[in-house]
């Protein structure tokens, strides 16, 4: 049985257990939370009560679910229960010594191969683990507030680039987007986040405006909340001064020392704090503005230059654990670099210690894939290419559909690439953004939707090169379209494929008509396509949508492809000839649409009798014909107000 345990009950163990025990409720687990106090212990497990009657209330928990987790958990006082732990994360004290007495203790108690993870917001990793008797089992796991539901971990890993591996996999499992930083200081996110809460106190401090009036500016400049609304609502004065002092040594710049202020408020509610009476003008707004900015965007930029985190992870770490409203290098590309090199220059002439990155000087704008994630090419020349949106699912927007098109060229034209494994990251890949299709107004705009979307995976099929699809998740929609136009799809025992366009009211738009039926056969595309009923990973393969399944599909894939390259199999994207057209059999379709239903038959009709590229052409006018019927802004409606588990009421028109 897979045995993990989290070390700490009394801060944001609780959570975190909670949060990995939701993950893990699909298999068999135990999951100890220990603590050396019999009340902390006791409070821990009751605010994890708390959280899964709250869960089940709400129905986002089943009741059979919920009592697999409370099996499953298990509260102790003695960290010899832990000896068969797979992983165990200390999530105890942020005081140095603590840390290395808790990994002195848990090294003679646990195997050698057990992992362990550090839950701290500013210690490095070598710190803890100088002295250990297996170093590079230790690294940084360093949570984000609400630490249940955060998906950000960031991980400093260890000088074992396989036993990093195993962290990472590992965090992923527990329902984590881990985020790799370098050994330094504060990592990356409290580099960030701590320097603009300090500047936020700074201008209290200069009595330029009021706590309410500072967190209502910068909420509106960069989001998140307000500074001193989070400082207050993680209790994380103190903790903000910790990491100051640790930045402000590191760095050997007097810029970094948290500002007086703090000594006087302690780890108080700045909620209490005195407020001015006066009005700011606007010239003073601008000025707050211009100093967050100044500071946010420095400190993201000097980030980068040293490396500490690459663009593409920071930007996503930044927006999802900070809650920004845009990433920091989306604002700064919207700003232009000249109007970033003035904000931050301006700032660094009043603050002579604040340290300008040669990026900004240079007016130097980093290249990086906003919402993809790239790895290799490997030893055999295969590159891993995930779409990293995991706070939707991995939904395909218009930004990412460009990000993949674009990517699939380089990859395409790059002599080192020789197989390319594609899919979403952790295994999901939904459909289209139901938000950017709500703003489509005219059957010319969804149109030109599908066009762009079948654009891309025509451009899949002609690659010259292999591409497997990964799937190992919901991979739905506009996800299962792309994965139809890769070359080979391997599918874990967690995947399950469907096309639930008709739930809104909607056909598919990028191929899903023209290529589930050929790929599965006539009925059981039409049976799919019109009911909404997704299948599982078994019924992929059966009916052939999928090669195989596999506990490691990403290993099989890769297997695959080498087969392919070494000329004992032969990959190649479905072939573009007419599929002879039976007679539909009837299927039952529910709650949904007829109207929707009659344009999807229309679509089957029309282009299953023709090659795959008229048929896709069939498909586009179809979905534009959806943009003229009811029930599509019905189903729209429904799903934006509703979410999808609550079905849509049609009026089939």
């Amino acid at each position: 049985m897979f045995e993990i345990a989290v070390i700490g009950s009394g801060s944001i163990g609780p959570d975190l257990a909670y949060g990995f025990a939701s993950a893990l409720s699909g298999q068999p687990f135990k999951l100890w939370l220990h603590d050396i106090s019999t009340d902390q212990l006791e409070k821990g497990m009751a605010r994890i009560n708390g959280y899964l009657n709250k869960a089940m209330s709400r129905g986002k928990l089943s009741p059979k679910r919920c009592e697999t987790i409370q099996k499953s958990l298990v509260p102790t006082l003695r960290m010899q229960d832990l000896a068969t732990c797979h992983y165990v994360l200390e999530a105890a004290s942020e005081d140095l010594a603590i840390k290395k007495q808790i990994l002195q203790r848990l090294e003679e108690i646990v195997s050698p191969d057990c992992l362990i993870g550090f839950a701290t917001s500013g210690l490095p990793r070598h710190w803890i683990c100088e002295g250990a008797k297996y170093p590079n089992r230790c690294m940084v796991n360093h949570p984000f507030y609400p630490a249940w539901r955060s998906l950000p971990m960031e991980l400093v890993g260890s000088p074992d680039p396989a036993l990093t591996r195993r962290m990472y996999d590992l965090l992923v499992t527990l329902g984590k987007v881990p985020i790799v930083t370098a050994d330094t200081p504060c990592f990356a996110a409290d580099d960030v986040f701590c320097n603009l809460e300090v500047e936020a106190f700074r201008i209290l401090q200069e009595g330029l405006a009021s706590v309410e009036q500072i967190d209502s500016l910068v909420d509106q400049v960069i989001g998140g909340g307000g500074p001193f609304r989070v400082a207050d609502m993680t209790r994380g004065n103190l903790l903000i001064v910790h990491c100051q002092k640790l930045l402000a040594g590191f760095y050997r710049s007097a810029w970094f020392e948290p500002p007086a202020i703090i000594d006087s408020v302690g780890n108080q509610p700045w909620s209490t704090f005195p407020l001015p009476n006066q009005d700011i003008d606007d010239s003073l707004k601008i000025q707050i503005r211009e100093r967050i900015l100044a500071v946010v965007l420095g400190r993201t930029f000097h980030l980068i230059e040293q490396e500490i985190c690459a663009p593409s992870d920071l930007e996503w770490l930044l927006r999802n654990s900070l809650g920004f409203k845009k990433g920091v290098l989306a604002l700064a590309r919207e700003l232009g670099m000249a109007e970033v090199a003035r904000l931050v220059q301006n700032y660094a002439d009043q603050n002579p210690d604040f340290p300008v990155s040669a990026l900004i000087q240079k007016q130097h704008y980093p290249e990086f894939w906003e919402n993809l994630v790239l790895e290799g090419p490997d030893a055999e020349g295969i590159v891993q290419l995930w779409v990293r949106r995991p706070e939707v699912l991995n939904a395909l927007n218009g930004q990412t559909i460009r990000e993949l098109s674009d990517c699939l060229t380089q990859l395409d034209q790059d002599p080192q690439v020789k197989g390319i494994l594609f899919g979403g990251f952790a295994g999901a890949l939904a459909g289209a953004d139901i938000t950017e299709l709500a703003a489509l107004k005219s059957p010319e705009q969804g149109m030109e939707l599908a066009r762009r979307g079948q654009a891309l995976t025509l451009q899949m099929e002609r690659l010259s090169k292999p591409i497997v699809a990964i799937c190992n998740g919901p991979v739905l929609g506009g996800g299962a379209e792309l994965c139809m136009a890769a070359w080979a799809r391997v599918v874990g025992e967690k995947a399950l494929i469907g096309q639930p366009e008709v739930n809104l009211g909607i056909i598919p738009g990028y191929g899903g008509s023209q290529r589930m039926p050929r790929l599965i056969g006539l009925q059981n595309g039409y049976r799919v396509l019109a009911s909404a009923q997704p299948f599982s990973a078994r019924e992929a393969v059966a009916w052939g949508w999928a090669s195989l399944v596999s506990e490691t599909p990403i290993e099989a894939g890769k297997q695959l492809i080498q087969q392919h390259l070494a000329g004992e199999i032969t990959l190649q994207p479905l072939q573009d000839k007419p599929l002879g057209l039976e007679p539909l059999q009837p299927v039952d379709i529910g709650h949904r649409s007829l109207a929707t239903e009659a344009i999807l038959r229309r679509a089957l009709q029309m282009g299953l009798t023709q090659p795959l590229a008229a048929g896709l052409e069939q498909e586009a006018q179809a979905f534009a014909a959806c943009f003229q019927t009811q029930d599509m802004a019905i189903g729209l409606a429904n799903f934006m107000s509703n979410g999808p588990r609550v079905p849509a009421v049609f009026l089939n028109r």
